[in-house]
């Protein structure tokens, strides 16, 4: 059996080397913990949207992988569905042209506990250009350090084996492009977490600054009502005395 794997490390970013407070500190461990919090996201939905070659180094076209469902011919009664998958890769095909690689999922799995966050594997069927089973896995480093990224080509004894450097190149622009889209992903999610807490800061800040006015408004409108009563009474000697007693005036009303 013949094993080519490449890996590639994600490492969150390190602690300043300058004294802070511990308000600050607070801060930096939370907001690492959010990242890394948001890299496991990122890195689970790229796994199960099977996103693998969204950012192939150089020239994106050089590889391709599509994963989908077809129906299964073992029972045509049933709606029974398994995942299938493709690849299509530069320099694969005879003559140094384009190959596809048919692949059919064998196992996924996702156990926290282990260190391993989430595996996917997927084996060759007939029609393809080399035999063996890709796998693709992400697992926690020591320490909570980061995360480790590995694509893994493992060929059976006797099997088809593509060329060490195509296998080299495959794995290798594979795991980096998962490396990179976790990392955009990630990237995306806390800028928009970012702009949600700016947001709501502000909101929260205008409507504080609104509910102050609207208090100093009504105050000094109680303060001139105020003051307007108590001109009204020292110029009006009689003022709050009278009382209307409900006798009209001789010869008031008209009669009829």
């Amino acid at each position: 059996q013949t094993l080519i794997t490449m890996e590639n490390n994600i490492v969150k970013g390190g602690k300043k080397e300058e004294e802070e407070d511990d308000e600050s500190l607070l801060e930096l461990v939370e907001l690492e913990e959010e990242a890394m919090n948001c890299m496991y996201e990122s890195i689970t939905s790229i796994f199960q949207e099977r996103k693998f070659s969204e950012f192939i180094p150089g020239n994106s076209q050089s590889l391709k992988f599509r994963s989908f469902l077809v129906a299964s011919e073992e029972d045509e009664d049933d709606e029974d569905f398994m995942e299938g998958g493709i690849m299509a890769m530069k320099l694969l095909g005879d003559f140094g042209r384009y190959g596809v690689q048919p692949l059919c999922i064998s196992y996924e799995t996702e156990d926290e506990e282990d260190g391993e966050i989430h595996c996917v594997a997927f084996h060759t069927l007939t029609g393809g250009h080399f035999d063996g089973e890709l796998r693709f896995s992400v697992e926690e480093q020591d320490g909570d350090s980061g995360v480790v990224i590995s694509v893994t080509l493992a060929i059976p004894k006797g099997g088809r084996a593509p060329p060490v450097r195509l296998a080299e190149s495959m794995v290798s622009s594979l795991a980096q492009s998962i490396a990179q889209s976790s990392q955009i992903r990630m990237k995306q999610t806390l800028s928009r977490r970012s702009q949600s807490r700016n947001y709501r800061a502000q909101a929260s800040g205008r409507a504080s600054v609104r509910r102050h006015q609207r208090f100093e408004q009504e105050k000094l409108q109680e303060e001139m009502a105020a003051e307007r009563k108590r001109k009204w009474k020292r110029n009006n000697r009689d003022a709050g005395s009278y009382r209307p007693s409900g006798v009209r005036k001789p010869g008031g009303s008209p009669k009829f």
